[in-house]
């Protein structure tokens, strides 16, 4: 037979020959009590566990997205940088390109000078427009020098006379200058009054 609570109280115990009552000790509040404290001691502790990978999950998010945010920043600076530098290297071409055709229009200048047919002298002048207008078109515009102060951000003096009126003034341009945008491309050559 089984030693268990299922036999009958008027049933002998094998062991002893008496016969066996089966009663049930009553739990005390002791006994309640402390396996409610280890229960909830194993739920607190579960709790903080997950508490515990709950931090270590938000922390990592924190950083993650710290992480992106400084990428992000980063990108955009560099797209920035890249398109300041794609502008500049389009200007400094166009510079370039726009000061190659100087001595063109200084040449065509020349000529005019030159020329003595009204009809021809007409045809170049269409020409000379031709090229003042593109240059227009492109913020090309000539350095204004002759009788204003001597200014070496725009000009460049080759020559120098004496003329004490106008000392420090340019009395003559040889070659004129020209800026785009405010960026000289070719500094006026001149001559200044000493």
């Amino acid at each position: 037979m089984k030693n268990d609570k299922t036999r009958r109280p008027d049933q002998e115990n094998p062991e002893n020959g008496t016969p066996e009552t089966n009663v049930e000790e009553p739990e005390t509040e002791a006994t309640q009590s402390k396996e409610q404290t280890a229960e909830e001691e194993v739920l607190n502790k579960e709790a903080d566990e997950e508490l515990d990978l709950i931090k270590m999950a938000q922390a990592k998010i924190d950083e993650y997205k710290d992480t992106l945010m400084r990428v992000q920043a980063e990108f955009d600076n560099y797209r920035k940088r890249t398109a300041d530098a794609v502008s500049k290297a389009r200007a400094d071409g166009a510079d370039g390109i726009l000061e190659a055709f100087l001595p063109i229009l200084d040449s065509v200048e020349i000529a005019l000078g030159m020329i003595a047919d009204e009809a021809t002298k007409k045809g170049v002048e269409l020409i000379k427009k031709q090229f003042v207008d593109l240059f227009s078109k492109y913020g090309v515009s000539e350095i204004d020098a002759l009788d204003k102060e001597f200014d070496p951000a725009f000009h460049n003096a080759v020559m120098q006379v004496e003329d004490p009126d106008r000392a420090g003034k340019v009395v003559e341009v040889i070659r004129k200058g020209y800026i785009r945008n405010g960026k000289v491309i070719r500094y006026a050559m001149v001559k200044v009054a000493n």
